[in-house]
Parts: structure tokens; sequence; C-alpha cells
């Protein structure tokens, strides 16, 4: 069994750090690890073409099921990384390795709850690994992310859960009820080409384009506030494209935008914000393309899995926790829009994708903790 080869979280932390998970070869590897030692617990697994893990296990013959999702896939490691990000290392309270807070700490505070659990609140657990969360993969020509792929071709049982994300802000774990959307879009200014010996003769769409940046810097930022954290976004230009060659006018020119959507906020209002600033425009010629819509979400802190998480941190952990929103996506977004699950994002991690990627081990522990009180019978 499981907690026969794994006498501390952080010892499973370690193991899941070696996998490559920015690689498909690592991803695959690390999914049939991970499916492998479901399996040794006792639940029924299986892997789909995206190398997603999900498994099932019954505890007692009731109608209550209960998701616990966190994603195993990483983004590589930068030229900054002092240490290995593939051999965890421990340092003090702090393990660093690729992917220890974003999210394989999760992974392995939930796997490591799951072998010391007998007699669960739940009838039914349902555990979805998910892989291609900080990355995507084509399908049959078309891009996908992880779980949405896999809530489009299955059915959970759940209602409520749990998203292990990390939330730990200054040595202690706070409680997001939520996270952002997104309008995503494309301008592109049209001119007219021409040689360069005579500019006079062509308009330079890269010249308009600033116009439109200009405009679009004009937009107001977003705050949220929820109990003293502050939620933050403002329109991003993310990319440009525009140019033939040094001696040619350019024809056209296109940039790449994004405004994340608060949990308060409405997507579409924010949109038509996007598009009251472009009316404003005069004398160029553009177009503009938005992108299929992501809507953000926001759980009321009365819900029952709030509840129960909050009560879970403060007879373990004797405090009580302060909630939070972020305008940043989590899968947690995919099971509230996709499949109707309310889950609560709460995890060990606190910084992802940074040089030396870390989590602390005490928080690590900590979490195993209060995710044994809250599935406990």
């Amino acid at each position: 069994m499981l907690h026969n080869r794994w006498p501390s979280p952080t010892d499973i932390a370690k193991k899941l750090t070696e996998f490559p998970t920015y690689e498909e070869h690592g991803m695959r590897a690390c999914a049939e690890f991970l499916s492998q030692e479901l399996s040794d617990l006792g639940f029924s697994v299986r892997l789909d073409e995206v190398n997603n893990v999900f498994a099932e296990k019954t505890f007692e013959h009731r109608d209550v099921t209960f998701l616990i999702n966190t994603h195993f896939d990483t983004v590589p490691s930068s030229p900054k990384w002092t240490r290995d990000p593939l051999r965890a290392s421990l340092e003090g309270d702090r393990l660093y390795g690729l992917g220890t807070s974003d999210a394989k700490g999760g992974i392995a505070g939930t796997l490591y709850t799951l072998t010391k659990l007998e007699n669960c609140r739940f009838g039914k657990l349902e555990v979805l690994f998910s892989n291609y969360e900080d990355n995507s993969t084509k399908l049959d020509g078309e891009t996908w992310l992880g779980t949405p792929y896999f809530l489009t071709h299955n059915h959970l049982e759940a209602s409520t859960g749990i998203n292990v994300e990390g939330t730990v802000k200054e040595a202690k774990f706070m409680i997001s009820l939520g996270c952002g959307g997104r309008v995503g879009f494309e301008v592109t200014t049209i001119g007219k080409q021409a040689h360069s010996s005579d500019p006079r003769l062509g308009r330079n769409a890269i010249y308009d384009m600033v116009k439109v940046i200009e405009t679009l810097r004009q937009l107001r930022p977003a705050r949220m506030i929820l109990d003293d954290y502050e939620a933050y976004t403002e329109l991003n230009v993310s990319k440009i494209e525009g140019g033939i060659a040094m001696n040619i006018v350019p024809p056209e020119c296109k940039v790449t935008c994004e405004r994340r959507v608060l949990p308060d906020e409405n997507w579409d209002e924010v949109k038509k914000q996007v598009d009251d600033a472009f009316s404003t425009l005069r004398g160029i010629e553009f177009r503009i393309e938005f992108y299929k819509p992501q809507r953000s979400y926001l759980l009321d802190r009365t819900h029952p899995v709030v509840t129960l998480t909050k009560n879970s941190v403060l007879e373990t952990l004797g405090y009580d926790p302060k909630f939070k929103v972020d305008s940043g996506r989590t899968d947690s977004i995919y099971f509230d829009q996709i499949a109707g699950i309310k889950t609560v994002i709460f995890g060990p991690g606190e910084e992802a994708h940074i040089p030396d990627e870390f989590i602390n081990v005490k928080r690590l522990e900590e979490f195993s903790r209060v995710l044994y009180r809250m599935l406990s019978k």
C-alpha cells in the first residue's frame, strides 16, 4: 500500500518533481505513476487520450459524491533556476522543485491524505488529476486543455468539490471563492502598402496601431476586494505583429489583447467597455475579432463546500481563514460552467511559475490534515 512507501507528503512531492511534465513522455510517465498509486488505494482508475487521470471509489451506499481536482503538468523551468528543477531539494522548511507549488504539492498532500482515510463522510470520491492545465494539446485538429476535454467527454456525479491550487498568503491558508474570466480579442489595422522610397503613397498600419493602443490604454483597471484581499486587473496588449520588409510601408498590423474579468464583473459589460473605446477612433480602418468568451464565477460564502473548508481549517489549525478571489483562471471555472460542479479553491502552494519554485513543507502537512478533516466521517 502507498502509506508503507511514503512516510510523508513531502516524500511524494519529491517523487512527483522527477517527472518532466512539460513534455509528452513526462506527462505520460507521471500519469501512469498516479494511476498506480490510486489503484493501490482501491480506486477504480482510467487514463484518457490526453493523460488525464480519473479515479473513483465508493465508501458507502449514499448519494453524496465529492470531487478532488488538481493538475500535474508544469511549464518548463527558466534559465534563472539556480537548482535542479527536476530533483527536489529540502532546505529548511522549503522544498524546492519544479511544480512543487503549482500544483504537485497539492497532489502529494491529496495522495497522502487518501492513504490515511478509512471512513469517508461522502459516499463516493471522484479524483481528477488533470493534465494540460499549464499547457494545451491538439487532438483531431482541435486545441484542448485537459479538464475541458475530460468534462466534454465524461459525466461526473459530484455536485461539489475542491480544486487544489495554492491559496497560502503570509503562512496562512485563504479560501478562494472564484476566479476570473477573460475577454480576449485581436485588432488589425488596415493600411496601404507602398515602397518606403515614397511613403506618401501608402498608409502605415503600424502608426495607426499606435493610436489603437493608446486608446486601449485609457480603459480603466478593475479591482475587487474580499476580506481585505484585492484582486486587480487591467487590459493587456500582449502580442504585436506587423510589417513585411524594411523598405515597405506596412499594410497591416495586428495586436492580441486580453482583459481578465473579475468575479464581480459581467463579461458582456467588459466587452462593451472595449467596444465603446473603439467607437472613439476616427480616420482609421481596422477590424476586431473577439475570442470565445470565458466568464468568471463566484461562490457564495455560505455555500456548504465553503463552510466545510472553513470549519476544517478552524478546527484543524485554530484560525478562521479569510476569503479571496483571483483574476486568474483555475480548472474550477470549467467545473462550474461545463459540469455545474461548485468547487472551492484551496491548497498549499503560494507562488507559481517562478525560478526556484518551492513549497513550505509545514503548509503541505497542514493541508493534508485539513483535507483529512474535510473528508473523514
